[in-house]
């Protein structure tokens, strides 16, 4: 847990430092950069909760992501996603326990129209038990709120060694 506390300090001091430099007058500001505060829910299949079968398990995520535009369509991103539970499931003919798993991603994107896009990169999923790597898939309409705001409801999909994971999650957005 520590660890996740510490990457959440630091990430966020490096966004208050980028945000909080100031344009001259001369400079036009161009919002290139994107920071996203998500919540939403993980569906784990198959999963045991307080030691029974329970089948499939959603468990509470929330998360940081930050993007930066490379031109008009494409994006380049980092993504942080904390499942804020425990569970259990069957994983190489034995029982993998899951705590609390964080997990840690570059994401390249690519924005099919104004609205909509698709994201695509490598993760790692850290956990006390084991590290998994995964390959995360993303979908995420951008809605604009005005003043650079945006509302971004996403779908994410996650392969990981023997199992995965899909995702439901809506996030608020700002452009700077």
């Amino acid at each position: 847990m520590k660890r996740v506390l510490l990457s959440l300090i630091v990430f966020s001091f490096f966004v208050i430092q980028l945000s909080a430099q100031e344009n001259s007058e001369f400079e036009v500001r161009e919002n290139k950069n994107q920071i996203n505060f998500v919540i939403g829910y993980t569906h784990i299949p198959s999963a045991f909760e307080d030691g029974k079968e329970e089948g499939p398990v959603f468990v509470l995520t929330i998360g940081i992501d930050y993007f930066r535009e490379l031109n008009e369509k494409w994006v380049l991103g980092f993504v942080m996603d904390l499942e804020l539970g425990d569970y259990s499931l069957d994983f190489n003919d034995d029982q993998l326990d899951r705590e609390n798993a964080f997990l840690v991603g570059i994401i390249a994107g690519y924005e099919l129209s104004e609205h909509w896009g698709v994201m695509a990169g490598p993760a790692i999923e850290f956990e006390g038990n084991k590290d998994l790597f995964v390959f995360r898939l993303t979908t995420e309409y951008k809605i604009d709120l005005g003043e650079s705001w945006l509302l971004l409801p996403s779908f994410n999909y996650d392969f990981k060694e023997e199992y995965s994971s899909w995702n439901l999650s809506v996030g608020v957005g700002k452009k700077f």
